[in-house]
């Protein structure tokens, strides 16, 4: 069966949804993405409840809630294409996909974006040392706008198959998902974390610790995690997965110039296991050189000439002053004993 739609305005772009998993073919314990694109025309759409159900061939189905946050599964935020980990699987067959898509009102920027495939690289590599980029310029409120008007889409994807799944309960192969949106910056003398909390499988549950190691090195970071230095974590409790984690710590100031640069990495830890590697943020102080008063010792020729002019007045004034004192003081006298002597 074919079903054709179409608009029911040519002239307003209509709000379309494709679906798509990571792999057509899988091995237990590998994980799967699913993603879901939402778009109005051109635009991303932002803020809609995103649902996907997972049906195998035999046993219940399986939903997910899917997320554009940035975090987990999904690489870039606010880009309208929602994602989540798939990697619990109630045996092997194929499985069918379903999105289900509503939202009370359409959000999307107010100038159309076509999307790239080409990700943000926070650095590179040039000559065996490492050169960070600019960060990439935060989400400004006014550069999104809501369009009223609610819509609800079901897509239909593609199907998949899954193998290798084993019988009976299954043991913890599942590490938390990488940590790929930790930001760093320095208040004071302290710096301040934050990122989004991963779970203890992937993106489900609560992690049972964080390990946090800094450098002034990124590439010791990346080479050496373990040789780093490490941060004392023991006041900090992981919460569920997709909260917002913020920790602040008081490091070894690691300072060149005016300039303190830290470098921070992290990873989760759940009972047995431990995630990727997060990625390498940037905490960056600058310290504005200290301006002592200085005299200045400069002086032009006329300067020089009229401070000569002035002592020498001075000089003149104080000897005429001191020639006509010691006259007066011999007049008087002379004539004190002129007196005495008449």
């Amino acid at each position: 069966m074919t079903v054709t739609s179409r608009a029911a305005n040519s002239t307003i772009p209509p709000v379309a949804v494709k679906t798509r998993m990571s792999k057509d073919i899988n091995y237990y314990p590998s994980a799967m993405v699913v993603y879901v694109q939402v778009s109005h025309g051109f635009s991303p759409v932002l803020g809609a409840s995103v649902t996907a159900v997972i049906s195998p061939e035999n046993g219940d189905p399986i939903s997910l809630e899917l997320l554009d946050n940035g975090a987990g599964s999904d690489i870039v935020k606010n880009d309208g294409i929602y994602s989540k980990y798939l990697f619990s699987f109630p045996g092997n067959g194929r499985y069918s996909l379903k999105a289900h898509v509503q939202a009370n009102r359409t959000i999307v920027p107010q100038t159309a974006k076509l999307w790239s495939h080409a990700m943000y690289i926070p650095g590179y590599v040039e000559n065996g040392k490492l050169k960070m980029n600019p960060s990439r310029p935060p989400a400004i409120k006014s550069d999104i706008q809501v369009r009223r008007g609610g819509f609800h889409r079901t897509a239909v994807g593609e199907s998949f198959i899954i193998s290798a799944v084993p019988m009976g309960p299954h043991a913890d192969v599942f590490p938390p998902c990488k940590i790929i949106d930790l930001v760093a910056r320095i208040e004071d003398d302290k710096v301040i974390l934050s990122w989004t909390a991963p779970g203890n499988d992937f993106d489900k549950g609560r992690a049972a610790s964080y390990e946090i190691r800094i450098s002034e090195s990124p590439l010791e970071l990346r080479d050496s995690f373990y040789n780093t230095g490490v941060v004392n974590t023991s006041t900090l409790s992981p919460q569920h997965a997709g909260c917002k984690e913020i920790f602040a710590f008081k490091p070894e100031a690691f300072t060149t110039g005016n300039i303190t640069i830290i470098y921070v990495a992290m990873r989760a830890i759940d009972d047995f296991l431990h995630s990727e590697l997060s990625n390498i943020a940037q905490a960056v102080k600058f310290v504005p050189p200290m301006v002592y008063p200085t005299s200045n010792t400069e002086f032009s020729f006329s300067t020089i000439l009229l401070l000569v002019f002035g002592l020498l007045t001075v000089v003149c004034i104080t000897v005429s002053t001191t020639l006509c004192l010691v006259k007066k003081t011999k007049k008087k006298t002379l004539s004190e004993n002129a007196a005495k002597f008449l």
